[in-house]
């Protein structure tokens, strides 16, 4: 257990932090079931800072919410790039995807990572761990979440792979992108942002919005295959 995490989260529940209140029942759920959410640097991934940044879970009561508003049927298919150790798979696979997999650079949070997957007992998901910017298997997914996991180096190849992807297999496509530095690929590959959830403070403390993007074959006029990254 990594006690000087929950040492600090419990002093954050104790000074009244409304988020730290929040998410209580889902921490709890979590410890009481055995699984490993808790952060790691590159450094104890034994990952590249070049082509990754740290692991933090983005799973839980926020996320919760977003998908709430989505329409979610069993026909989708969902892949965590950059997944880590998989809390946002846990929270995805609530709803009624065929599928949620996930991409890890990293062996050993890709480990955890199954582990995690296993104590929830889940058949309908799987973890690759390989290089998001060569995962290229994309065809099988409408729906892709992200949580800044990689700087641009990265982030380019994979928005271009999805472009690809989007020219075999016409379909409609969302991304729901945490914290979403890099935005300006995203627009710029065509695909249409249709909502963001509103950034909170609290005491020095910025809470990483989401921001939810469409790509339409039927509203959208331009074909996958002529889109050009921006940038």
């Amino acid at each position: 257990m990594n006690y000087p995490a929950v040492f600090r989260y419990f002093r954050r529940l104790v000074r009244g932090d409304p988020r730290s209140w929040k998410y209580l029942a889902y921490e709890l759920n979590m410890f009481c079931r055995g699984i490993d959410l808790t952060g790691a640097s590159q450094q104890c991934s034994g990952i590249s800072e070049e082509r990754s940044y740290g692991y933090r879970d983005s799973g839980g009561p926020d996320l919760d919410k977003l998908l709430r508003t989505l329409s979610i049927s069993s026909s989708d298919t969902v892949l965590d790039l950059g997944c880590g150790k998989a809390g946002a798979m846990l929270t995805l696979a609530k709803y009624p995807f065929a599928r949620v997999d996930g991409v890890e650079l990293s062996p050993q949070l890709a480990h955890i990572g199954r582990l995690n997957l296993q104590r929830f007992r889940l058949s309908h998901a799987r973890i690759f761990c390989c290089d998001a910017a060569e995962f290229r298997d994309l065809d099988l997914y409408t729906h892709f979440y992200l949580y800044n996991p990689f700087p641009e180096i990265v982030m380019r190849p994979v928005i271009e792979n999805m472009v690809s992807s989007l020219g075999r297999r016409i379909r409609k496509v969302t991304v729901i992108y945490k914290n979403s530095l890099l935005d300006h690929l995203v627009v710029g590959a065509g695909l249409r942002k249709v909502a963001e959830t509103r950034q909170t403070h609290r005491r020095g403390s910025i809470y990483a919005p989401f921001s939810v993007y469409v790509w339409d074959p039927v509203a959208e006029p331009t074909p996958p295959e002529s889109l050009v990254i921006s940038g």
